[in-house]
């Protein structure tokens, strides 16, 4: 919690070097192409330099996660747990993959730990600090029941009066919405007491355990010449339709995006005694995780590199300076 971090990445810098430009030099020389949004309905973007923008310096902001400035340079702040789940996933990546390529189906682990980490990207992003509200607002009416843990959160409240001030101006919320949508972050990531479940990990394990739910994981890969699959600033795509499916898109590397497909049986199925046959059914069995391949299917990348200029705020990240399907 208490830390000398400044410097505060929204999508971090694991997941941004998996799309840099030169990945065999030093971390913190290593860059990435940036592109402005400049017509997101005609899907046109503009490169903002030929030589690329610094990781780590990019898609951060100071003290963003911030609850309490102590000195020069102590802060306590949602670094560590962020880190927590940022730590293995350059691992978890690499060993999907490779079981991939290897024809290896024991990947429930990496899909999951992947998973969780990109979910919480969906709620730590500034961008996105409304639609973290609509969604888990509700989180910021908790307290931890741990006094240490209790000391800190209260502190968001009082402290760190200049910086939420700015960044409540910077992304368009009022200094109440900021301070709501860190006590959510806090409440999501921390346990309300010592050694407690998150609850973070209770929405993973719902989304995953849920009956009602048909769960399809859909992973596409691309040879190097089409290695451009194209990182948002917002670090992910969402789209629902009435027929009751919820999908995730993230990109993974350079060449390699991940979709995960929720389906609401209840909407999907409209045949009453075949739904309730298979509730049962899911209610008596682990759940089934489907998952499928396909290997340079251009027609995917084209759709998912649009969608993602359509979603992001206002940037659009890539390893190439060509970006397929645009």
């Amino acid at each position: 919690m208490i830390n000398n971090t400044k410097n505060h990445h929204f999508v971090s810098q694991v997941e941004q070097r998996m799309n840099s430009i030169n990945s065999d030099i030093s971390k913190n020389n290593q860059r990435i192409y940036s592109f402005s949004i400049t017509d997101r309905e005609k899907y046109e973007v503009e490169l903002d330099s030929e030589n690329g923008v610094k990781i780590r310096e990019n898609l951060s902001f100071d003290d963003l996660f911030t609850i309490e400035v102590i000195d020069s340079s102590l802060r306590a702040n949602l670094e560590d747990a962020f880190g927590r789940y940022e730590t293995n996933l350059s691992k978890l990546t690499d060993s999907l993959l490779s079981k991939i390529k290897a024809k290896d189906s024991n990947i429930s682990n990496e899909l999951l730990n992947i998973f969780a980490l990109k979910f919480i990207n969906t709620f730590r992003n500034p961008f996105c600090i409304e639609k973290t509200l609509n969604t888990i607002g509700l989180l910021s009416k908790h307290i931890p029941t741990d006094k240490k843990l209790n000391n800190h959160y209260s502190k968001i409240d009082t402290s760190n009066a200049i910086s939420i001030r700015k960044y409540a101006q910077k992304f368009n919320v009022t200094e109440a919405q900021y301070r709501e949508w860190l006590k959510c972050l806090f409440m999501l990531l921390i346990p309300k007491k010592v050694n407690d479940d998150r609850f973070i990990d209770q929405f993973i394990k719902d989304f995953f355990t849920e009956r009602k739910n048909s769960i399809n994981i859909l992973i596409s890969t691309y040879s190097e010449r089409f290695s451009s699959v194209l990182l948002s600033d917002r670090s992910f795509t969402f789209f629902e339709d009435p027929k009751g499916h919820i999908v995730y898109e993230f990109n993974l590397t350079s060449n390699t995006f991940i979709s995960y497909i929720f389906t609401d049986l209840t909407k999907f199925i409209k045949n009453k005694r075949i739904l309730n046959s298979i509730l049962k059914f899911n209610s008596e069995v682990k759940p089934d995780v489907r998952v499928n391949y396909r290997t340079d299917a251009l027609d995917l990348l084209s759709a998912y590199n649009k969608r993602v200029v359509y979603q992001s705020f206002n940037t659009v990240y890539c390893k190439n300076q060509k970006i397929y399907g645009l």
